[in-house]
């Protein structure tokens, strides 16, 4: 499995989790409220993780092609 599947995979677990954190009825709003927010962080940063994987192997890429083109 590659690392970008990996990270998508740990997005849907963050996903479920928050889910149970919104659905759990004896919780309050600020105790949802500070629940949310590492797991929004984290989400966030993984997607900023899969883009820059998306960027390095689109210059990977673009290097290749280069030096084929030589």
């Amino acid at each position: 499995m590659d690392i970008k599947a990996c990270l998508n995979e740990y997005i849907k677990e963050l996903e479920n989790e928050v889910m149970r954190v919104l659905s759990d009825p004896k919780t309050d709003k600020r105790t949802k409220n500070l629940a949310m927010k590492p797991l929004t962080s984290k989400k966030q940063i993984i997607k900023n993780t899969i883009d820059a994987l998306d960027l390095v192997d689109r210059v990977a890429e673009e290097e290749r092609n280069k030096k084929v083109g030589e």
